[in-house]
């Protein structure tokens, strides 16, 4: 039995697992279960994107865990994403083929930004809104800084440093020393040079950590102060950096407040939380109990209302590029319509609609470069860019729709994609590419009215009795399409609707 008022936010870091499970109702969110695995999967990753086979095995058996407790949610309220980690993954897919299988659900991987922005969302929701906030959030396998006012993040930016790959990388068999750590912080320091100038630039009035590593820090500065403040100093950094080097080891650490669980990993996002409050110049460090998982929780629900990121990314990049409002909304309305008649018959989703949607509005991005080729120029754009609320997958589906909608039609594109998405791409390819030829001309007038039918591998293009003889450019086109369609297995009959079946 599913319960609509459940929403679930997973969050699979590349140090810990994290789930929420939350009701969400009179327009409140309420928590109602957490769970947590630290399965260091940044920590199984070699140089070459290859996941140890014991890290591997503790992955899935926490994912089938997180599976069985939100069983009874519906999928569409419930969201996972992976972050760096599955970022460096050789072959991410192969991996999230089994991963998704074992939690249930899809699985979005993120780019650093678009992990910044949600982990933003996620402190705002227990912060209260005084000027420009500096976030600053230190994973397993990046770390992300943000700042904004209000919700609305202005800079978000990542780093590649986490405490799980720095404390690998700077401190090569568990060893602590000065040098390694002076060494360390100087790598840091050296990539934030490239970030700072707009950081600078905004400035803010608050400076603010959030997840475990600095909930930890915070922890032993509060130890070793006495003191209960959701607060560290720079001095208290200072100090757990000396205490740690006389240890000399990471095995030796015995730091009050520090959990086993966490010792493995603590000096790399102490060198980290180091650099970055010594470059930016702050003293003092707010901790925020909320991070990742409650921005993906608030996100998903926005998605699910009229408050969709993707919609406002979409519409920012339709217009920094200047694509024909007219032609868009034209090719968009006839790509809905023929997919309403067909999409049953097809099994898909109504989030991947919205791709549908989103990439008819987006189709002439590309004509912003050259005419020519534009259809590929627009697919490196949607692929590469950053648009706020998209995961890389959904990205790499409209850039394979979008490169697919003219010319000559390369089936590979789809084999590409994760397999919960082949079918629906290649369906939608086949719409896009015919509402492009219909609307070719650009003029409302000049759009017939149509009926398309799909039965197995033949699909029927029914236009207005003579409307084809009064058009003979489209009519070259749609026969040029019938042989374009053929590479995705599909044969195109094209014929006319009978007179007394046409819209009065």
């Amino acid at each position: 039995m599913t319960d609509r008022n459940l929403f679930a936010a997973i969050d699979l870091g590349s140090n810990s697992f994290h789930m929420l499970v939350a009701r969400h109702e009179h327009g409140e969110i309420r928590v109602i279960d957490r769970l947590k695995d630290m399965v260091r999967l940044a920590g199984g990753i070699d140089r070459r994107g290859h996941l140890d086979t014991k890290t591997y095995r503790d992955a899935m058996a926490s994912l089938a865990r997180f599976g069985q407790r939100i069983a009874g949610i519906p999928e569409r309220q419930v969201r996972a994403v992976g972050t760096q980690a599955f970022r460096q993954l050789d072959n991410p897919y192969g991996f999230l083929v089994v991963a998704e299988t074992a939690l249930g659900c899809p699985i979005d991987i993120i780019s650093g930004r678009e992990e910044a922005r949600l982990v933003y969302l996620g402190v705002c929701q227990a912060t209260s809104d005084n000027g420009n906030r500096l976030v600053i959030d230190i994973g397993g396998g990046s770390t992300e800084l943000v700042i904004g006012e209000g919700l609305e993040p202005e800079v978000t930016e990542s780093i590649p440093f986490g405490c799980v790959g720095m404390t690998r990388q700077a401190f090569v068999n568990g060893k602590l020393t000065r040098k390694r750590w002076c060494r360390a912080v100087q790598a840091v320091q050296a990539d934030l040079l490239d970030i700072e100038a707009p950081f600078h630039r905004l400035g803010w009035q608050q400076a603010i950590g959030s997840s475990g590593t600095i909930r930890a820090l915070e922890a032993m500065s509060t130890r070793q102060s006495g003191e209960a403040n959701a607060t560290f100093s720079l001095r208290d950094v200072e100090n757990l950096r000396e205490r740690m080097l006389e240890a000399g080891h990471i095995d030796a650490l015995d730091l009050p407040g520090l959990s086993s669980r966490r010792r493995p990993v603590i000096a790399g996002g102490t060198v980290i939380i180091e650099a970055i409050m010594k470059h930016f110049e702050i003293e003092i460090l707010g901790v925020s109990q909320h991070a990742l998982r409650e921005g993906v929780l608030h996100d998903l629900i926005g998605r699910l209302s009229d408050q969709d990121p993707r919609q406002r990314s979409v519409e920012a990049m339709a217009s920094r590029y200047q694509c024909d409002p007219g032609q868009a909304e034209r090719v968009r309305d006839w790509t809905l319509h023929a997919a309403e008649q067909v999409a049953e018959r097809w099994s898909v989703q109504d989030t991947q609609l919205e791709y549908l949607e989103w990439s008819a509005l987006l189709h002439e991005v590309g004509l912003a470069i050259a005419h020519d080729r534009h259809h590929l120029h627009g697919a490196y754009i949607i692929e590469h860019a950053e648009l706020p609320g998209f995961s890389r997958q959904e990205q790499q589906f409209m850039a394979a729709l979008i490169a697919s909608h003219r010319g000559k039609l390369d089936p590979a594109v789809i084999e590409i994609q994760p397999p919960r998405h082949r079918d629906a791409l290649r369906l939608f390819i086949a719409i896009l590419r015919l509402a492009v030829t219909i609307c070719r001309v650009r003029r409302d007038a000049d759009l017939p009215d149509f009926g398309l039918d799909l039965r197995d591998q033949r699909m029927e293009l029914r236009l207005s009795a003579g409307w084809l003889d009064s058009h003979p450019l489209t009519m070259h086109g749609l026969l040029q399409e019938q042989q374009q369609l053929r590479k995705l297995d599909l044969e195109l009959i094209i014929g006319e609707i009978p007179e007394h079946q046409l819209l009065i």
